[in-house]
């Protein structure tokens, strides 16, 4: 029988094991980077092997000096780490995956979107194996979910038109806010102090917790120190004054074809860490700057709104380059996304649903390297030196149809990389809670139609 690799992380362990309970096709052996967690357990092997001295060497030889760089460069960790650290980290994580695997011989390793370095060495081990590895995570149509191989979706089947034409009509509902944002609060200057206030006690905690565990280098200690590079200092606070309460005075000095909305994503943050291939697109301040001051010396305005999601988290440098912007204005978190889209003409965005929703909108809608975007209806900026091009291919733009077919167009690309399954149940699942198994029925139903598909062939293989 097939083997699978479930790869789970912290508060999630109970969710991955009822679906590998479930899995009807496979073998299932949930695998965790935490002490006694899951099936297995990567830590002991870990340590040991970081213990040896030659943890360092190790990752060099495996992913040589450049990828060893970029498996740093993409962890939000690992880059505020000593590199000597972050090497002896690697290759010592690295041997303890390989030991796993050989022991355990998988055909097809399933986890969450690749957020940390600890994926990354397990994908690139995997892949040098033959096996392919997937990330599963939720879809911007509700009750769905996608399988990704970083960041790039997988196409998983043909939609029917009426499918497609239920999709749009909620896709394009004036209030429709993706699920994974809807739970932002009212902002204010205590919000801030309280967020800061709670992130601070935890990352003190964490950090007595990662000796008293015996777990000291474990990510899921380190990523909640305070002492990382993208974590908000006390003066971060004063990034709340820099937001313009005249904002709306503001778009009506320049004409609509004029107004551009810029909106911040979550940072650090997976799909950008790991989605984007250049490495120049992950100087995230560089890039927003970028685009503010290209639009801006051909007389656009750029509207920039931070994610409801960050803030409390949004470190003041960037908004403090912004602000010094004459034709940038700093919108406030309140603010909805959407009314921002109705008064602007152009959307630019890296990976973010926004890019999405104004596409659906008619907008011009630039964007990274989402998984939503297509080739026809999105302007695509891979790299930090076509920013400097955007003004002209601006002019250049124009709806590749009328905005119904636009809608159906780019929503039958994401039904076709969606299936039925609530991403959502891993929170606090328990299956002994009524109703939690109910829940998770759709997902488990398409985990066994569609993964059978991604297994590796033994006797290829062979």
């Amino acid at each position: 029988m097939p083997r699978l690799i479930f790869f789970t992380i912290h508060n999630t362990t109970q969710w991955w094991k009822y679906l590998g309970s479930q899995i009807d096709f496979a073998d299932v052996t949930v695998l965790s980077d935490l002490r006694a967690d899951g099936d297995r357990s990567l830590i002991d092997d870990f340590y040991r092997f970081m213990r040896k001295g030659d943890a360092a060497e190790t990752a060099v030889a495996r992913f040589g000096e450049e990828g060893c760089a970029e498996i740093i460069l993409r962890c939000r960790v690992l880059r505020s780490l000593d590199r000597g650290l972050a090497l002896r980290m690697i290759g010592g994580m690295a041997q303890a995956i390989e030991r796993a695997f050989d022991d355990l011989d998988p055909d097809l390793v399933v986890t969450f979107t690749m957020d940390r370095y600890v994926f990354d060495v397990m994908e690139r081990i995997a892949r040098a194996r033959g096996i392919d590895f997937l990330e599963m995570t939720t879809s911007i149509i509700p009750d769905e979910v996608m399988l990704m191989r970083r960041g790039k979706p997988v196409r998983l089947r043909e939609p029917s038109e009426s499918e497609v034409e239920a999709a749009v009509r909620l896709l394009c509902e004036s209030d429709f806010v993706p699920a994974y944002v809807r739970n932002a609060r009212k902002f204010s200057m205590l919000r801030f102090w309280r967020v800061f206030g709670y992130f601070a006690l935890r990352g003190a905690y964490f950090n007595v917790l990662r000796f008293l565990q015996r777990d000291r280098f474990n990510l899921h200690y380190l990523d909640a120190l305070k002492r990382l590079k993208h974590k908000v200092r006390v003066s971060d606070v004063a990034a709340l004054s820099l937001l313009d309460r005249k904002w709306e005075a503001r778009l009506d000095e320049v004409p609509r074809q004029r107004r551009a909305f810029l909106a911040l994503q979550l940072f650090p943050e997976a799909s950008m860490d790991y989605w984007l291939k250049s490495h120049d697109m992950l100087a995230h301040d560089d890039v927003i700057v970028r685009y503010c001051e290209v639009l801006g010396e051909a007389g656009y305005r750029t509207f920039v709104k931070d994610h409801p999601l960050q803030f409390g988290f949004r470190q003041i440098e960037l908004l403090e380059r912004l602000a010094k912007l004459p034709f940038v204005t700093l919108v406030p978190y309140e603010v909805p996304a959407n009314f921002m889209l109705d008064k602007c003409a152009i959307s630019i965005s890296f990976t973010g649903t926004v890019g999405f929703q104004a596409a659906l909108s008619g907008l011009c809608s630039v964007v990274t390297e989402p998984y939503y975007a297509t080739e026809r209806h999105f302007i695509h900026v891979r790299s930090f030196d076509e920013i400097g091009s955007l003004v002209e291919r601006l002019k250049q733009w124009w709806p590749a149809g009328e905005l119904g077919e636009v809608r159906r167009d780019i929503v039958r690309h994401m039904a076709a990389i969606s299936v039925a399954g609530n991403y959502f149940t891993w929170h606090r699942f328990d299956p002994e809670k009524p109703g939690a198994r109910e829940a998770a029925e759709s997902l488990v139903r398409s985990l066994n139609q569609y993964l059978p598909r991604f297994l590796k062939s033994r006797k290829t293989a062979a």
